[in-house]
């Protein structure tokens, strides 16, 4: 049996965005369609998000049959040394001082993060995620996304997990809406495809408008590898 990795954004792609980030849920067609997939033999679907996993743990049901892999790939990941520690806690100090008019600061275990979504005022948020782009990194890298940037301790990406993560399947399927996930997109082979959420920018082969379009993507995915496991 060919063995498939479907390996799926969350924000943007399985839930609508909010500016509250803990106020959102799976779509239901979606959750419906992984369970699905999940139970199928050869087949995994993996969560790669940007939130750390006590996050993301936090917005899923408890028994969802999926590999969750945190903070852009780094979680779970090795251990910090002092000066990444000091790095973050340097980072966080300075992101405080930025962090006005209902921006906020969230501290992940490899990154921290400037929020600006609770701005009410666009051209305020724009200037506080200029200030913040400001700051120097000593070359650690930064990540913009949507209402955010981020300040990360060590250079794992979407792309550099999945890149090696998917050598055991024979097949693997991205879908992802935010910048950081063209890094995953990147790493795709002649036999994988990519799936981009909404309207930005992407290499991916195939594209869909929004999140109730990805559920039911997914849920023709779903159709499709249980009548091809059927076969087998």
């Amino acid at each position: 049996m060919s063995s498939l990795l479907i390996c799926l954004d969350f924000d943007g792609t399985l839930a609508e965005l909010d500016p509250d980030p803990y106020n959102v849920r799976i779509h239901p067609d979606a959750e419906r369609a992984i369970r699905r997939l999940a139970s199928l033999p050869e087949t995994e679907v993996v969560l790669l998000t940007g939130r750390h996993i006590a996050g993301i743990r936090q917005v899923l049901p408890d028994d969802l049959p999926v590999t969750l892999i945190g903070s852009h790939g780094a979680e779970p990941g090795p251990e910090l040394g002092p000066e990444d520690l000091d790095y973050l806690e340097r980072i966080e100090q300075q992101l405080h001082r930025i962090a006005t008019d209902g921006a906020y600061v969230e501290a992940k275990p490899f990154q921290r993060v400037l929020h600006v979504a609770k701005v009410a005022d666009p051209a305020r948020a724009e200037a506080i995620l200029a200030a913040a782009s400001r700051i120097d990194t000593g070359g650690r890298p930064t990540t913009q996304g949507h209402n955010v940037v981020e300040f990360s301790a060590v250079e794992t990406t979407k792309g550099t997990w999945l890149r090696e993560y998917k050598k055991r399947f024979n097949t693997t399927v991205f879908a992802g809406d935010d910048d950081t996930d063209e890094h995953a997109i990147a790493v795709l082979g002649p036999n994988d495809f990519g799936i981009k959420v909404g309207h930005k920018p992407s290499a991916a082969t195939r594209r869909v408008p929004n999140v109730d379009a990805m559920a039911q993507l997914l849920t023709q995915l779903a159709d499709e590898r249980e009548a091809w496991s059927a076969t087998r």
